[in-house]
């Protein structure tokens, strides 16, 4: 039986673990210094037949027990409206027990798209978009080649709550370095940044914290390499996720926090309207107890 078209490496967020991985796209139009697994692959958008042929493979393979299914690659949100609408009603053709088909995106991606066109994509079972937040500091989204700004991330998680996508955003501990008043400053505006992203009514959302890792061949590597980049330690990485929480508003509506990529120290899990102050505690813990913290060795992408 043909197999599944991949272009190595493969990236996918933790909670797709169980999803079926479907290249729609190869690479990532933008080019982050700290990333690395697009790095080697030029940007493109595969044919919409070589994509169908992929899900009919995919049919063939898992029968009717597929419930996700992740689009891949750095960004495939950024396909055409209407292509994005038409490979995912064709998901849910072959894939009669489909609950949810995804993507990661970035900022432009989404205030590219109409609000009409992002509500015409929710309602063809596009239903969650993972958004490199990265940081609320502007400076910092410049530094690190982001491409963005905090005010289009604010204005794109909103497109995104108005059309019923659910936003699944991510943020970066450790992206200022080990420079403390620029470890502070990015803690506190990324939290400033999630609080603007809150929703007028009640609905569910995710932000995600990872950490800071320093691929090879990536910039951030040869920064570090040429001295001018040196990386937070575990101890100060736990001391800016307390910042980013403390100054985390009170009452977001509907926020599930996470920690729980490979990357991170301490795996964290809350709804922050509820558990804010718990997370805090868990992680003022892990600064006593460093020996509860995950061992470097263990960390990865």
């Amino acid at each position: 039986m043909t197999s599944l078209f991949y272009s190595e490496p493969v990236f996918r967020p933790p909670s797709e673990g169980n999803s079926l991985l479907l290249t729609v796209s190869i690479g990532c139009s933008f080019n982050c210094t700290f990333c690395y697994p697009y790095k080697h692959k030029k940007f493109s958008i595969r044919d919409i037949e070589d994509i169908k042929r992929d899900i009919d493979i995919s049919k063939k393979i898992y029968g009717d027990s597929i419930r996700k299914i992740f689009l891949l690659d750095g960004n495939a949100f950024a396909l055409a409206p209407e292509k994005l609408i038409e490979i995912s009603n064709y998901c849910y053709k072959q894939h009669k027990n489909l609950k949810r088909v995804s993507a990661y995106a970035h900022a432009n991606d989404i205030i590219s798209k109409s609000d009409e066109d992002l509500l015409r994509i929710a309602k063809s079972g596009l239903k969650m978009v993972y958004l490199g937040i990265e940081t609320g500091d502007n400076a910092l989204l410049k530094t690190i080649n982001k491409k963005t700004s905090a005010e289009n991330l604010t204005k794109a998680a909103y497109k995104l709550h108005n059309s019923g996508i659910i936003l699944s955003g991510t943020i970066i501990l450790g992206l200022a370095g080990n420079i403390p008043d620029l470890s502070k400053k990015h803690a506190i505006l990324t939290a400033k940044l999630i609080n603007q992203m809150n929703p007028i009514r009640n609905q569910l959302w995710y932000i995600s914290a990872l950490s800071l890792m320093i691929p090879p061949e990536t910039i951030i590597k040869q920064q570090v390499e040429n001295g001018i980049f040196t990386p937070l330690n575990q101890k100060d990485t736990l001391k800016e996720l307390k910042f980013l929480l403390e100054n985390i508003s009170d009452d977001l509506h509907g926020c599930i926090f996470r920690s729980n990529h490979a990357s991170n120290y301490l795996a964290l899990k809350g709804v922050l309207a509820n558990d804010k102050y718990d997370l805090i505690e868990k992680v003022k813990y892990g600064l006593d107890h460093p020996e509860s913290l995950r061992p470097e060795y263990y960390r990865g992408l």
